[in-house]
């Protein structure tokens, strides 16, 4: 009989009022690639709750031998209206967070297109990534298509990361 054992650390950042939140970090192996994944919308996931989003990014990772997973969004948004203030520290987070991973995955999903707001921050996050020298990824399916969301149903098993191109 074999028991293997397990901790995943994970850290959750908010704003004081807990209407935004900034930065989910999940790390279960410190000695292997670190990756942060830049979706859309803050999700239901917090210190102990797992959403299926940050699910399938965390097994995901795991399968491509990551050890860390942070997750942040265009929108931090959790309760209410976005702020100027929030916009602002949500993209200081991010900029802090590419400082800490091997690689960025950008999977906004493909719906941000149609959403003015969501191409410009993607835009403003990208240019950030580009200053900074980041190893920019993104998620493809086996027909080639690339761009997708860790919810869309073809690959929330299994992930193919490929350059990104926009």
């Amino acid at each position: 009989m074999i028991t293997t054992k397990s901790t995943i650390k994970t850290e959750v950042t908010y704003d004081d009022e807990m209407k935004n939140k900034y930065l989910i970090r999940k790390e279960w192996d410190k000695d292997k690639k670190k990756a942060l994944v830049i979706m859309k919308n803050a999700g239901q996931a917090d210190e102990v709750v797992q959403d299926q989003t940050t699910m399938y990014v965390i097994n995901n990772l795991s399968k491509l031998e990551y050890g860390v997973a942070e997750i942040v969004n265009l929108f931090p948004s959790i309760k209410g209206v976005e702020k100027k203030e929030s916009v602002i520290e949500n993209l200081k987070c991010i900029q802090e967070a590419i400082t800490r991973v091997d690689d960025v995955i950008i999977a906004v999903g493909k719906g941000v297109e149609t959403n003015k707001k969501a191409v410009e921050r993607l835009n403003m996050i990208l240019a950030m990534l580009l200053d900074k020298k980041a190893n920019i990824l993104q998620i493809e399916a086996s027909s080639g298509r690339k761009g997708f969301h860790p919810l869309y149903p073809a690959l929330k098993h299994r992930w193919r990361l490929v350059p990104y191109h926009q």
